[in-house]
């Protein structure tokens, strides 16, 4: 199919998908209320997303990518100062929270990759995966003791996780954060502590 008129960026697509999906939720819109929202033909609509797991698995993308932006950057800013467990961990829970704040965006798709939606469940390991990497990355500075950064790091992933659940069923707790950081930090100085003993 040729292009209409006119030729339109994935941002423009994903922002508005992104609206319906806070209106609606991710199950309930579809590709021709996104049309409609955007006042193109579903043709046009379709020749840029032919499926709606093509438009989700862009959103997700973008906020992927912008999450690791975030972080690699933070961590580069920081790279010389003293990183502290409690900062390392403000960052990792803020900017996974703030991607996850699209809980039944999230939702949505584990379910989409429980049922067997093979390319989509394919293509969001692809990308926790490799937050994974970064995370780790960070573990190493931050927690210096660590001597499992990929269990530690799978970790921060499953709370991640379970902060988008909560969060979509209006079940999220500030002040269960800051506790659980406080365990992990209070963890994180124990192994400190017990590996200086044995020094």
């Amino acid at each position: 199919m040729a292009k209409t008129g006119r030729d339109f960026a994935k941002k423009d697509f994903t922002s508005s998908a992104e609206e319906l999906i806070l209106v609606k939720g991710a199950n309930d819109f579809s590709l021709a209320d996104l049309a409609k929202k955007m006042n193109i033909s579903k043709g046009t609509l379709y020749y840029y997303y032919p499926t709606k797991d093509d438009l989700i698995l862009d959103i997700i993308e973008t906020h992927m990518n912008d999450l690791s932006k975030d972080y690699v950057d933070w961590l580069n800013r920081h790279k010389d100062d003293s990183i502290t467990p409690d900062r390392f961990l403000d960052v990792v829970f803020y900017k996974g929270v703030k991607l996850f704040n699209r809980s039944k965006m999230h939702i949505y798709i584990i379910n989409e990759c429980v049922r067997g939606n093979e390319s989509l469940r394919n293509r969001y390991v692809e990308l926790w995966q490799s937050w994974e990497k970064k995370l780790i990355d960070g573990i190493k500075v931050a927690f210096k003791d660590e001597d499992d950064p990929e269990a530690m790091a799978y970790t921060f992933m499953l709370i991640i996780d379970g902060l988008a659940v909560q969060e979509a069923m209006y079940n999220s707790s500030s002040e269960m954060i800051e506790r659980l950081k406080g365990l992990l930090i209070e963890k994180g100085e124990k192994k400190h502590e017990c590996n200086k003993q044995a020094k």
